[in-house]
C-alpha cells in the first residue's frame, strides 16, 4: 500500500474521478464538531452525562438535535482513532490516522524510525503534501468553507506571544487588554485575518470566525468566553453565499462548546495548573459584543437571546447550568434553518459528532469515555429518518464517506477509514468488526465485545523505568512510569480517574463491564492473543513507527 506520507497533493489530483452519484445531484455536507463530548455509555442510574446530547438519554434540553436524530440516523457505537483535540481533527480532516502527519513539528519530535506518540502536537500535513478532505472536494468542484476552532496548524503559536508572534506577523496585547480600546480591537481583527490567511491552502474557499485553538490561545481574559453566536453567524453567511448556486458545498463548522473554560459557570474560577485567572464568565453570561475578531455591534437575532435560551431550558424543567447545551441546540438550529432558507436543506448530509469523549469520561485515554463519541447524522433525500445504527464506525471513516458521497476517487493510501455510505443509503450491516485507536504511546483495538490496550515505552524511556527512574512531573502514583502523553496536565486527569491507566496489557469485556472496571485479561489469554495479533496487523500499515515486540508478532484470525 501506497503510504500516504510519500503521495504528494499533485499526484492526488492526477486521480482524482468526479462520476455523478447514482445520477444525482452530489450532496453537501456540513461537519459539525463539538469539543469534549461524551455520549451516555451505559444508562444506570447515576451516571447521566449532562454534557451528552438527549438523543443519547442525557436529561438536557435538546430540541434541534431531537430533530436531527428523528429525522436521520443516531450512531451508537461511534468512536474516534486519538482522543486527544488536534490529532483527532487530523483524523476527521483526512481520513487518516494520526501517526501518519507529516507535519514538521511532528516529524522533528519523532522522525521516521521512532515510536510516535500522538498527541495535542499533531498537525495538518503541509498543503502540498498529503492531501486533506476539503483540498479533494475542493479540486472536485466543492464550495468549501472553515468556521470555528482550528488547533491543526500553527503550534508554534500556542504558547508565549511574546515571544513568538511578532515573528509570525501577529499583532501582541496585554492578557489583560481592553478589547473596547480601538488599538486592542485593530491588533485582534488583523490577527484573525492572518489566520483566516493561514488556514485557506489546507482546502478552504472560505475561512472565518476562527478561533487558532482553545480560548486560551488567544491570551487575553475578556476573550476567554465562547462564542458561539460569532461562529454560527459566519456558518450562516457561507451558507448564504451558496443561495441559488449548483455548486455542491462542504462546511467544516467547529465549536469550542463544551470545552473548558466550563460554559455553565456564571462566576470566574481560577485556571488550573497556576495560570492565572480570569475575570469575565465564560457562557451564555459573557459579553455577547466581544469576538475573537474585536467589538461587534451584531445582536444576532437568527438565534434566541441567550435569556429566551435560559427561559426555554427553564420552562423545559432543567437547572439553570444546563442552559449551555440548550444554547449549543440553538445554534445548530439555526444552521439547519440556514439551510432550508437556502433550499438546501433536503440534499445536505449534516453530520453531528465531538472531537472525542469529555475529559471527566476518559479523555485522553484509550477507555471507551475517550474513544466514544455522539453521532448523529441527517441527509432527508436520503429517506433514513429515526434509525439507529448498532456497528462500529470511526472518526477515520467520516472522510472517505464524504468522498464516497461526493463521487471522488482518490489513489489507494490516501485514507485509512472506510466509507460507511451504505448505512447512510439504509443498510444496517456491519461494515467493520474492528476498530484501532492511538494515544500518545498506547495502542487499542475494539471490536463490539472486547478492548484490548497496549501500552509500550520506546526504549530510551523504557530503560528509565527499569533502573526505577522518578519522572518529577507525573503527580500521579505510580512515578516510576511516565503519562502516554506529552500534555502532563492530560495526563494527570486521565491517570487520576482510570485506575488500570499504567497496566501494560489490558483486555476488558465491554457486553459484561461497559465501564472497563475490570482488566479481564488473565482470564481470558486466547481472546487477548487474539487482539494483540489484531493490533500487529494494524500497526504494520505504519513499518516505520515500531511499538514494541508487536513489530514481530504475525497477524492471526479475527475475533468476535
Amino acid at each position: 500500500m501506497t503510504h500516504p506520507a510519500t503521495l504528494t497533493w499533485s499526484i492526488v489530483l492526477s486521480v482524482l474521478m468526479v462520476p455523478v452519484v447514482l445520477g444525482a445531484v452530489r450532496p453537501n455536507v456540513v461537519l459539525i464538531i463539538t469539543d469534549d463530548q461524551s455520549p451516555i455509555i451505559d444508562r444506570a442510574p447515576g451516571h447521566n452525562d449532562p454534557s451528552a446530547f438527549s438523543p443519547y438519554g442525557s436529561d438536557v434540553y435538546t430540541p434541534n438535535i431531537e430533530r436531527m436524530a428523528t429525522e436521520g440516523i443516531r450512531f451508537d457505537r461511534a468512536n474516534v482513532a486519538s482522543t486527544v483535540c488536534t490529532a483527532s481533527r487530523y483524523n476527521f480532516l483526512t481520513g487518516r490516522y494520526a501517526s501518519r502527519s507529516s507535519a514538521p513539528h511532528f516529524l522533528t519530535l519523532y522522525p521516521p524510525g521512532a515510536m510516535s506518540r500522538p498527541d495535542n502536537m499533531v498537525e495538518l500535513d503541509p498543503p502540498d503534501g498529503p492531501a486533506t478532505l476539503p483540498q479533494l472536494l475542493q479540486a472536485s468542484g466543492y464550495r468549501t468553507g472553515f468556521v470555528g476552532k482550528s488547533h491543526v496548524i500553527r503550534h508554534d503559536l500556542h504558547r508565549n506571544p511574546q515571544a513568538t508572534w511578532k515573528a509570525a506577523g501577529l499583532r501582541t496585547y496585554a492578557r489583560d487588554a481592553d478589547p473596547y480600546d480601538p488599538a486592542v480591537g485593530a491588533a485582534l481583527a488583523h490577527n484573525h485575518a492572518r489566520w483566516r490567511e493561514w488556514l485557506r491552502p489546507y482546502g478552504f474557499d472560505f475561512v472565518d470566525g476562527v478561533y487558532p485553538a482553545n480560548l486560551l490561545e488567544l491570551f487575553m481574559d475578556a476573550n476567554n468566553q465562547h462564542h458561539l453566536e460569532w461562529t454560527v453567524s459566519k456558518a450562516r453567511d457561507f451558507l448564504e453565499g451558496s443561495r441559488g448556486s449548483k455548486q455542491p458545498f462542504f462546511l467544516y463548522f467547529a465549536t469550542t462548546i463544551p470545552h473548558g473554560p466550563a460554559p455553565y459557570r456564571k462566576q470566574p474560577s481560577p485556571y488550573p495548573f497556576g495560570l492565572g485567572g480570569p475575570i469575565f464568565p465564560f457562557g451564555l453570561d459573557g459579553d455577547i459584543h466581544v469576538t475573537p475578531e474585536g467589538i461587534t455591534r451584531d445582536t444576532f437575532n437568527f438565534m434566541p437571546s441567550r435569556d429566551e435560551i435560559k427561559k426555554s431550558n427553564a420552562e423545559a424543567g432543567f437547572p439553570e447550568q444546563l442552559a449551555y447545551m440548550t444554547w449549543l441546540d440553538a445554534g445548530i438550529g439555526a444552521i439547519l434553518q440556514k439551510l432550508d432558507d437556502i433550499g438546501a436543506g433536503s440534499n445536505t448530509l449534516v453530520i453531528l459528532t465531538s472531537d472525542h469523549g469529555s475529559w471527566r469520561r476518559g479523555k485522553a485515554t484509550l477507555y471507551e469515555g475517550g474513544m466514544r463519541i455522539p453521532l448523529i447524522t441527517r441527509w432527508p433525500a436520503s429517506q433514513q429518518a429515526g434509525r439507529s445504527f448498532e456497528g462500529l464506525v470511526s472518526n477515520v471513516d467520516v472522510a472517505p464517506t464524504v468522498l464516497d458521497l461526493a463521487g471522488v476517487e482518490v489513489a489507494e493510501g490516501v485514507v485509512d477509514g472506510r466509507s460507511f455510505r451504505r448505512v447512510l443509503e439504509g443498510s444496517n450491516l456491519p461494515f467493520r468488526d474492528a476498530v484501532f485507536a492511538e494515544l500518545g504511546w498506547a495502542r487499542a483495538v475494539k471490536t463490539k465485545r472486547w478492548k484490548y490496550i497496549a501500552l509500550r515505552y520506546p526504549d530510551p524511556v523504557q530503560r528509565q523505568i527499569d533502573e526505577g527512574v522518578m519522572f518529577e512531573y507525573a503527580k500521579t502514583a505510580p512515578r516510576q512510569r511516565p503519562y502516554y502523553t506529552l500534555n502532563s496536565s492530560l495526563g494527570f486527569f486521565a491517570a487520576e480517574h482510570n485506575p488500570h491507566y499504567f497496566a501494560p496489557d489490558q483486555l476488558f469485556d465491554l457486553q459484561a463491564d461497559p465501564r472497563e472496571t475490570r482488566n479481564v485479561i488473565a482470564e481470558h489469554p486466547a481472546v487477548a492473543a487474539q487482539l494483540q495479533a489484531r493490533l500487529a496487523g494494524w500497526l504494520q500499515m505504519f513499518p516505520d513507527r515500531p511499538f514494541g515486540e508487536f513489530s514481530a508478532i504475525a497477524h492471526r484470525s479475527d475475533v468476535d
